[in-house]
């Protein structure tokens, strides 16, 4: 069973879907290996299969994902004895690298795992009652998409595999760390999460940090965050609570105390001494 529905572009979208489909593969079916010029996601319900991409293969099942990015080579074939069965949803627009970093998944990261199907059977099953001709309908179905992409921040957890296939060194763990670290900052980011990103042991990871940055991975993420702070400090239009918040702080009086330490000052009278006229 195949469907399989290509979707009429909106000009000038943050994200917008460009197909969506479902197919029950037949033994050993495949497709590729091909460029493709957007997004595409792929949601494994059963069976097994390989997946291939950037000369990298993975072997996957029901309850896995893979990620196909714009001009990466890329194929895939459904397992000869147990074909998988999956819905896909293809999809491009000016923030879809951003989106794709928000889930954790990207062309070097491209597989996944999650816990349940149902969630996103009910977008697919969503999305096919649309309408393309209804302008409204068309807002709905980049609605589906963000749904999709919060229902993956939430369940989807990377594959180590992923990680031990890029990172060759202890350079490149720290540096991509340190990328991480800066991009996600203003979230609810602590060292289990960046050990979790980077797929290492925490006691280990923590060393080559120290050896690499002469810093702990804890001190460089508040280091950073006090920095970002003292330049939004710099101007008025924020309140200290917004400025809180906006480095990964929820808790005012809390950034206030480390702000200080750091900075021999509070935020509030830092900002008086470097306000900008």
């Amino acid at each position: 069973m195949l469907e399989h529905i290509w979707v009429k572009q909106m000009p000038d979208q943050d994200l917008s879907v460009y197909q969506f489909g479902y197919e029950e593969c037949n033994k050993g079916h495949s497709f590729g290996p091909a460029n493709r010029d957007h997004y595409l996601l792929h949601f494994i319900k059963s069976g097994k299969g390989d997946f291939q991409t950037e000369n990298v293969s993975y072997s996957l099942e029901a309850g896995q994902g893979f990620l196909i990015s714009p001009n990466k080579i890329s194929s895939y074939k459904a397992d000869e004895s147990e074909p998988w069965t999956y819905f896909w949803i293809g999809f491009g627009g000016a923030n879809g690298d951003k989106y794709m970093h928000d889930i954790g998944i990207s062309a070097e990261y491209p597989v996944f795992s999650f816990e349940r199907w149902e969630p996103f059977w009910d977008i697919y099953m969503g999305l096919k009652q649309l309408d393309q001709a209804l302008v409204s309908d068309r807002f709905r179905m980049t609605g589906y998409l963000f749904m999709l992409i919060s229902e993956m921040v939430n369940s989807v957890s990377q594959l180590d595999i992923n990680r031990k296939v890029i990172f060759n060194s202890k350079e490149e763990y720290v540096k991509n760390a340190v990328s991480y670290i800066e991009k996600n900052y203003s979230d609810k980011l602590g060292v289990s999460e960046i050990v979790r990103y980077v797929g290492l042991n925490r006691s280990y990871f923590g060393v080559i940090f120290k050896e690499i940055m002469a810093v702990s991975p804890m001190d460089y993420l508040i280091s950073y965050r006090i920095d970002r702070a003292k330049k939004l400090l710099r101007n008025d239009l924020m309140s200290i609570s917004d400025v809180s918040r906006s480095v990964g702080y929820d808790d005012p009086l809390a950034f206030s105390k480390i702000f200080r330490k750091k900075e021999g000052v509070s935020p509030r009278e830092y900002r008086k001494k470097n306000l900008k006229i």
